[in-house]
């Protein structure tokens, strides 16, 4: 008599907790640049404004938070202003692509929360931009 083991167990999928973890992303982080000084969105930003607006119609349990950031350059003051345009910018840009203006959440931080220490030119331009996510709706 031959005998046969049990048919592996499948783990479970870990259960999202958005009290304790966050919210889930639902599609992607990104992240809009900007040149010095400036807040019009390009192509580039242009063309991850549709692909957001893509991820986000086709799903109506997402969001999506828009927050500005610039680089130390110049005054804090009007450097948390630009931040403002930039993170306004790229919420237009969304809803001209089809984000409904209701599902965005927009916030800027000026020159607080930089992406990358300065320490030249380069590092600057990283943090002169909008980060961009889709995070699904706890429910």
């Amino acid at each position: 008599m031959c005998a046969t083991s049990p048919p592996p167990v499948q783990p479970a999928p870990p259960q999202h907790d958005a009290a304790t973890m966050g919210p889930e992303l639902a599609g992607a982080w990104y992240q809009v640049y900007f040149d010095t000084n400036s807040a019009e969105v390009n192509a580039r930003g242009q063309m991850i404004a549709r692909t957001v607006a893509y991820v986000v119609t086709k799903n109506e349990a997402t969001r999506v938070t828009v927050i500005g950031r610039t680089d130390r350059i110049g005054d804090p003051p009007v450097n948390m202003a630009l931040s403002q345009r930039r993170a306004n910018a790229v919420r237009d840009a969304l809803i001209a692509a089809g984000v409904p203006a209701t599902r965005i959440d927009t916030s800027w931080t000026g020159e607080a929360k930089q992406v990358r220490a300065p320490s030249g030119a380069v590092d600057e331009a990283h943090n002169r931009a909008v980060d961009v996510t889709v995070v699904k709706i706890p429910r």
